[in-house]
């Protein structure tokens, strides 16, 4: 029941954001492991979101995010990490000044069964064939709130194309890590910054028409995760988390009078001791300018 007043909670601050606003737009952002034809750990991610401008400088942002992780289902392995979901609203706001992307963000929701998890993921199987899921292990209801900052610079030395550092933190009850990476862009005006390797959320909107491509890396240290406290097997201890994890990414953008589409693929490095390989998924992200 917490758990439902807390999503409920969630979706009330994307609706009281989402009310009003100029120079509107509108994004889908999908992430999935499809892309690797595989069903595994970070397996789902489902972000819709608004975004409306505040100044010549900054835009603010709203919007609702349904995230899954299970166990390797297509390939037992014992010691895997646990069924979880997480389902939250957030609010961020966007600064951007020349050679400088800053975003603030808080967020509210809840981590367990009242995440929609399992439903979600059933829906999808039914036109998706995939191996059986057992949810009953899922791990329970709780509060999931996080604040975000993150800085992107562009550096005053590149070979070619942008060179971009990102750094910035997660602080949540569930979630805490801090991150830095390194980003290369090329496309000229129409660059894009994704949400990849800033960790935060990131309106695809370009300042002009065209394709454009990055490439880049992050690491991150890991204080907390929650969605790693439990077991697939039951009766087996917590798996064991890996407190550094770096992530490789890359993708390609077009951008035009319509809207922007946008696609990413991510690898990150074991998240936990008993994961077999790494974890690998895509980012779809559609940006539909004339909503």
């Amino acid at each position: 029941m917490e758990g439902m007043k807390l999503a409920a909670a969630a979706l009330a601050l994307v609706a009281a954001g989402a009310a009003r606003g100029e120079d509107v737009q509108w994004y889908l952002q999908v992430d999935n492991d499809v892309a690797f034809a595989t069903d595994r750990w970070y397996t789902s991610g489902v972000h819709i979101a608004r975004t409306h401008r505040a100044s010549e400088t900054a835009r603010w942002e709203f919007g609702l995010v349904q995230e899954i992780y299970t166990p390797n289902t297509n390939d037992y392995q014992p010691d895997d990490r646990p069924y979880a979901a997480r389902l939250f609203g957030y609010g961020a706001h966007h600064e951007y000044l020349p050679g400088r992307h800053r975003t603030l963000a808080v967020a509210l929701g809840v981590l367990g069964e009242s995440a929609l998890g399992r439903q979600s993921q059933e829906f999808v199987h039914h036109f998706v064939p995939a191996p059986e899921d057992d949810w009953s292990r899922q791990l329970s209801d709780r509060p999931d709130v996080q604040a975000i900052g993150v800085q992107s610079d562009d550096l005053p030395f590149c070979p070619a194309g942008r060179c971009v550092a990102h750094y910035g933190a997660v602080l949540g009850n569930n979630l805490t890590f801090a991150h830095a990476g390194f980003e290369l862009r090329t496309g000229g005006p129409q660059q894009l910054t994704t949400s990849a390797l800033r960790f935060a959320p990131t309106p695809p909107i370009a300042a002009a028409h065209g394709w454009s491509g990055y490439a880049g890396a992050s690491a991150r240290w890991v204080a907390r995760n929650v969605l790693l406290e439990g077991n697939a097997d039951p009766g087996r201890p917590d798996v064991s988390m890996n407190h550094g994890v770096v992530r490789i990414a890359a993708g390609v953008a077009w951008s035009a009078d319509w809207g922007t589409v946008t696609f990413s693929l991510v690898q990150d490095s074991r998240e936990f001791d008993t994961q077999r390989a790494m974890q690998r998924f895509g980012i779809l992200a559609v940006h539909l300018g004339f909503l």
